[in-house]
């Protein structure tokens, strides 16, 4: 290191870029020595001319002067400098720097460095390569600024933004000389915005807007090339009862492990993000054909379906997908997208763990599921919604010991609708919460009629959606219905679903035991398809179980579906819970209820569901309960 009374023309150089430049000293007009041009004036001039050579020694001393403390003044600011200062060689091997550099780099001061590093004939701080490509990228102009990764001496890694402009000889250049910055804090924060912005915390997947313009890139480089990229999209079941119910401890770490193995199943060029809560996406940059994302698709599907096993607690998960094909099913993301989420709705109706490929009639469905919600809406404002009434009865006696309410659609071009045409579509369009409270009120009002009108008081049996269910202020709903109809809270009957039950189960208890409290009576509907389960019969203490008319249908004839029966009907007797039997059709499947003693029956053998103006006769003189099948007519 030059010492700090002797500045090179090199450090002249490098202060220039943080000091204003001095005066300029005036030009000499003769190489020479300045003593040895003195010396001739003296032996050829004159005697009295001599006494001139005296002020110019002075000013040529004065200059002296001046210039060395220009130098200490300037070599004082470059070795205190509060900046970091430094020479670079061209091939990115660092060859001066100041205090502040050197302790940007972990030395206490410069001769320190240069002590360890001056032998060094490459650089253990700068890759050369990214300091060349990092001049390169930083442009023409005279001043570069660029941010670099460098390594300190304790091997941690620093950002150090860079001031340098070139040092040039003969047309090429010898180094670079300039200032430094530690901007590694400025730098960690820009990452970790970046991953607010761009990644999902918990999976560390990209997140729905990373995952937009990943999908953007994708599709315009498969586009150049004239090829095919697949999009799967994938939801989870059910995730949210495990979450509620096992805690969110357990559901985070289940959701990190199901994006393992996305990942390691859907191959190490795909690109998995995290979309929603249990939702996410897979896009494949390249394939042949449609094959290709179906092999995929079952690798994701057998990896999810492993057993899960976290504190304590073990479990099975279950998914399914809907795949969208560039270009054929969509030339955007957008609708892309939206072919793929078509194909998803498409595959739950399937089942669990089930995938679909996007077609052409899926769309048609879409477009036909859009016209029904359309419909829909019209139909609550033009009363053009009506309820029948199907009776349950006593074959011991032939009364009739309940009504269940049941919704139809009178469509002015399409007639009669029936409602698995259409509840679908309103519960996925919300639409089921207005027309759920229309059904109770409509048949909560009408039951008080006929009691009104002196017809024997029976209970009206009422279907709850899961998701008019879980709508807040249910409860007082069916509080509110009931004070404004008059009718008595024992003569309503809610028919609910085991999958609902099992919805966040200690939420679910809670709501029923305050609809107990009402004196609202509850029943299990379409017992025996879903998730059977003697623990929470006893947990949520239902009146009434309805064998599902599934095992109903040929029970008189398949053995399996007869011991099921037997098997619901025992269990209910043994609980205390009533029974009933929907579906019944025929005498053969009615005297199977009777050895069975299962007594309350509903369906086509006694009564198809009617009008209001023929519920009254039924209600008045019950029904024989051998009745004819004539009856059905």
């Amino acid at each position: 290191m030059p010492s700090r009374t002797h500045g090179s023309k090199d450090d002249q150089k490098i202060l220039d870029l943080v000091t204003p430049k001095a005066s300029p000293m005036p030009e000499r007009k003769s190489s020479r020595p300045f003593a040895e041009r003195a010396t001739r004036r003296k032996a050829g001039n004159p005697a009295g001319k001599s006494r001139e050579a005296s002020p110019r020694l002075r000013r040529h001393e004065n200059a002296n002067r001046q210039a060395a403390e220009a130098s200490n003044w300037y070599r004082a600011i470059f070795e205190d400098a509060p900046v970091g200062i430094l020479q670079v060689s061209a091939e990115g091997r660092l060859l001066n720097l100041n205090n502040v550099m050197a302790r940007m780099l972990g030395y206490t001061s410069p001769e320190l460095f240069l002590a360890e590093n001056s032998k060094s004939k490459t650089s253990r701080f700068f890759d050369p390569g990214q300091w060349s490509k990092a001049v390169l990228a930083s442009g023409p102009d005279e001043i570069r600024q660029f941010d670099l990764q460098v390594n300190h001496r304790d091997g941690m890694i620093r950002w150090i933004r860079f001031h340098v402009r070139e040092i040039r000889a003969n047309g090429r250049v010898i180094r670079y000389q300039g200032t430094g910055e530690d901007v590694t804090e400025h730098k960690q924060i820009e990452v970790r915005t970046e991953r607010l912005a761009y990644y999902d915390l918990l999976t560390g997947l990209p997140n729905r807007t990373l995952f937009h313009e990943q999908l953007e890139k994708v599709l315009a480089a498969a586009e150049r090339k004239k090829g095919q990229a697949a999009l799967l999209l994938l939801q989870l079941d059910r995730f949210k009862i495990i979450n509620d119910f096992l805690g969110k401890r357990f559901g985070d770490r289940l959701l990190q492990e199901i994006a393992e193995r996305i990942i390691e199943a859907s191959g190490p060029s795909s690109l998995v993000a995290r979309v929603g809560g249990a939702e996410f996406s897979i896009v494949l940059p390249e394939i042949e054909d449609l094959s290709d994302s179906a092999c995929v698709a079952e690798n994701i599907v057998a990896k999810l379906s492993a057993k899960y096993s976290f504190f304590g607690h073990s479990l099975n998960v279950f998914c399914n997908m809907g795949i969208g094909i560039f270009p054929r099913n969509g030339k955007d993301c957008d609708s892309l997208i939206k072919s793929a989420d078509l194909a998803m709705s498409c595959s739950r109706e399937e089942g669990l763990n089930r995938y679909s490929i996007f077609t052409e009639q899926m769309n048609e469905k879409v477009q036909e599921t859009l016209r029904v919600e359309h419909g829909l809406q019209a139909a609550l404002t033009r009363d053009e919604l009506f309820l029948v009434y199907q009776p349950q009865v006593d074959v011991r006696t032939g009364q009739v010991i309940g009504l269940e309410a049941l919704l139809r659609w009178n469509h002015p071009r399409a007639g009669i609708i029936p409602p698995a045409k259409f509840i679908e579509v309103a519960e996925c369009s919300g639409l089921i919460v207005p027309i759920g409270e229309w059904v109770l009120r409509t048949a909560c009002a009408q039951a008080k009629k006929w009691q009104d009108a002196g017809l024997p008081p029976v209970p009206i049996a009422v279907n709850v959606s899961a998701i008019q269910f879980r709508q807040q202020g249910f409860c007082d709903l069916i509080r509110d219905v009931l004070r404004e109809t008059g009718l008595d809270p024992r003569f309503l009957e809610l028919e609910l679903t085991e999958s609902l039950l099992l919805n966040n189960a200690d939420v679910m208890s809670s709501i029923l035991q305050e609809l107990k409290d009402m004196g609202v009576m509850l029943a299990i509907d379409d017992f025996g398809t879903g998730y059977s389960s003697l623990g929470y019969l006893r947990q949520f203490k239902v009146n009434r179980l309805k064998i599902a008319r599934t095992f109903i249908r040929d029970v008189s004839e398949d053995s399996d579906d007869a011991a099921i029966t037997t098997a619901i009907i025992k269990m209910a007797k043994a609980l205390n819970l009533a029974v009933l039997a929907e579906g019944v059709e025929t005498e053969a499947q009615l005297s199977f209820l009777q050895a069975q003693q299962c007594y309350t029956i509903q369906g086509f053998y006694f009564s198809k569901p009617v009008a209001v103006e023929q519920i009254d006769q039924q209600l008045r003189s019950g029904f024989s309960h051998l009745a004819p099948p004539s009856m059905l007519q």
